[in-house]
C-alpha cells in the first residue's frame, strides 16, 4: 500500500530542513547550515515524520520526493 500524503502544509522551515535530509545532510550538518540546536533539528525531524506519515527517514525522503515536497 502507497500512502498518500495530500496536500500537506509545510512551514519554510521545514522545507528547508525536508531538503536538508533529501540531500543526506546529518542533523548536526543542518542545524550548522541553519543556525539552529541540534535539538530543534531532531524536534523538526520528528514533526516531518509525523505530518508525512513517515516511519523512518528512508520512507520521509521517498515521500518528499513522490510528492514533489523538494
Amino acid at each position: 500500500n502507497k500512502r498518500s500524503v495530500e496536500q500537506v502544509w509545510l512551514t519554510p522551515r521545514e522545507k528547508i530542513l525536508l531538503k536538508h535530509i533529501v540531500n543526506g545532510y546529518t542533523n548536526p550538518e543542518i542545524a550548522e547550515q541553519m543556525l539552529l540546536a541540534v535539538d530543534t533539528i531532531n524536534n523538526y525531524r520528528k514533526k516531518l515524520l509525523c505530518k508525512l506519515n513517515a516511519r523512518n527517514t528512508a520512507v520521509l525522503v521517498r515521500i518528499a520526493l513522490e510528492q514533489k515536497l523538494v
